[in-house]
């Protein structure tokens, strides 16, 4: 597939030479937006969950679980409480602040007008498809939508209908798309297995065989990126990451040394302390007295992508660096990042407590550590005067990414748990999502690709944006079912065989 769709671009960009220029233009020099609009960006799910509960349980109260429509019925709520304002909010359709803002109280009083029918979930609702540390429904809900969100944002940005200030930052401000990275770093520190349970212990040979399972495909993926992208000469950001350095190269990085850390702790360091807290702040308040006092920040922004003894061979260690600089010490930053969610995790998340009381435990806890990272990231940003700065991942832009996805995490846990009665699942779309997340990601990019060549994106009207968009969404939702069905299936005539 990756070659078929280099040759394609290849022949494209042949026969117009302008349109590489062009979309790099159109994807370039923005300044973001303000945390407050991002904030109602994400607030579609949290309030769209009651009003799918409502929905839900009126059509239980008319069509019997058995009836072959009732999976369309409720597959279309889903799709049209869940993942369609997600849409409509990463449009210029609606406008500044007003636009999500009105969006927002419509669906809340929906959701309060409409009479919610008290009756026992069908079987289908029981949460069987999450892993094996037992996910909480609400995280299964919180990581499904950094699937889908990321899955939307990576086809829209290449349209007009999506507004430029929620691109990627170029050197300061806040951006849509720069939480993008940073979520992908939370959710799996949220995620470990290791945030819900306090054993490390492994071998050498283990640790090592981990690493190696852990980075290869994604070291892989990473070399798979560099090669397309450079063989086809298509757009991109070099102050993204860097020259020839890829999210998957640092994805790579923090793996390994997690694995490596966890090493080293379960053998040498005494569990009774929050280590990884620890050493999460002494990486970040070292890194940020380089990037403020050090010189770094200016290095990031202005520095040269070559060294001048140097100038013809990058392969050099000093040329390499300079040329990835971005990528390269933005691995500190999110090396920090994946520490301190893992840590926060063991708080808020995974609570050592009894059953009756984790729910409340888990509400008051997320909702400190909210506060506590806003506090702290506004304290640093408006006090102390450091700009928040995704191209060097500084401590500022560390704060702002736990904030917006703990406030996120804890809004959706109040959602699922003030709905009057239990809630055993996810949606049925979001736990799909969640668990077929990789496979979702990797074909959203491919058909990302494949409507950049069938379509001149960056010149389309909004009605055919839209109209691509919705497509592209739709067949998104119905690959996650595919493969969940799927996979039901396989594991059904295992059993069997067994």
């Amino acid at each position: 597939i990756d070659a078929s769709l280099s040759t394609l671009v290849a022949m494209e960009n042949a026969a117009a030479p302008r349109k590489y220029a062009d979309k790099e233009a159109f994807v370039t020099g923005h300044d973001g937006t303000t945390p407050l609009e991002i904030f109602l960006l994400c607030l579609a799910v949290p309030i769209g969950l009651r009003l799918h509960s409502k929905l839900t349980s009126c059509v239980r109260s008319c069509v019997s679980h058995t009836n072959k429509r009732y999976y369309w019925i409720e597959i279309a709520i889903e799709f049209a409480t869940l993942i369609l304002p997600n849409l409509l909010l990463q449009t210029s359709l609606l406008p500044y602040i007003i636009g999500p803002s009105a969006l927002h109280v419509c669906m809340s009083i929906l959701s309060y007008i409409l009479p919610h029918h008290h009756k026992q979930s069908h079987p289908n609702k029981v949460n069987n498809n999450n892993n094996i540390i037992n996910r909480p429904p609400f995280l299964t809900v919180h990581r499904a939508t950094i699937y889908i969100q990321t899955a939307i944002a990576i086809l829209a940005v290449d349209f007009p209908i999506f507004p430029r200030r929620y691109c990627k930052t170029e050197v300061g401000g806040y951006g849509w798309m720069d939480l993008g990275a940073a979520s992908f770093i939370i959710i799996a520190g949220w995620s470990s297995s290791s945030s819900s349970t306090a054993s490390n212990n492994m071998s050498t040979m283990k640790s090592m065989r981990k690493a190696l399972i852990k980075c290869a495909p994604l070291l892989l993926l990473g070399i798979i990126r560099l090669i397309t992208i450079k063989g086809v000469e298509y757009q991109e950001h070099v102050s993204e990451y860097g020259v020839h350095w890829n999210f998957f190269f640092t994805l790579c990085c923090v793996e390994g040394s997690m694995v490596a850390w966890k090493h080293i702790k379960g053998r040498f360091v005494s569990l009774t302390l929050p280590w990884d807290g620890m050493l999460a702040c002494l990486l970040m308040m070292v890194y940020q007295l380089y990037l403020s006092i050090g010189g770094g920040q200016d290095f990031i922004e202005n520095g040269p992508r070559q060294c001048s003894s140097d100038d013809s061979n990058w392969l050099s260690l000093c040329s390499a660096f300079v040329a990835n600089r971005e990528g390269i010490l933005g691995i500190i930053g999110y090396l920090s990042l994946r520490l301190l969610s893992e840590s926060m995790a063991r708080y808020c998340i995974w609570p050592k407590v009894d059953a009756s009381t984790i729910t409340e435990l888990r509400q008051w806890r997320l909702l400190i550590a909210s506060v506590a990272f806003w506090a702290a990231h506004f304290f640093l940003t408006s006090v102390l005067g450091v700009s928040n700065s995704r191209r060097s991942t500084n401590v500022p832009f560390i704060l702002w990414c736990m904030a917006q996805n703990t406030s996120v995490l804890c809004l959706i846990h109040f959602a699922m748990t003030s709905m009057g009665e239990p809630v055993q699942a996810a949606p049925r779309l979001f736990m799909s999502t969640n668990r077929f997340g990789l496979q979702i990601f990797f074909v959203s990019n491919i058909l990302t690709g494949l409507a950049n060549l069938l379509v001149d994106t960056i010149h389309s009207s909004n009605e055919k944006a839209m109209l691509v968009l919705s497509v592209y969404l739709m067949a998104v939702c119905a690959l996650s079912q595919l493969l969940d069905k799927l996979f039901d299936k396989k594991r059904a005539a295992d059993k069997k065989v067994d």
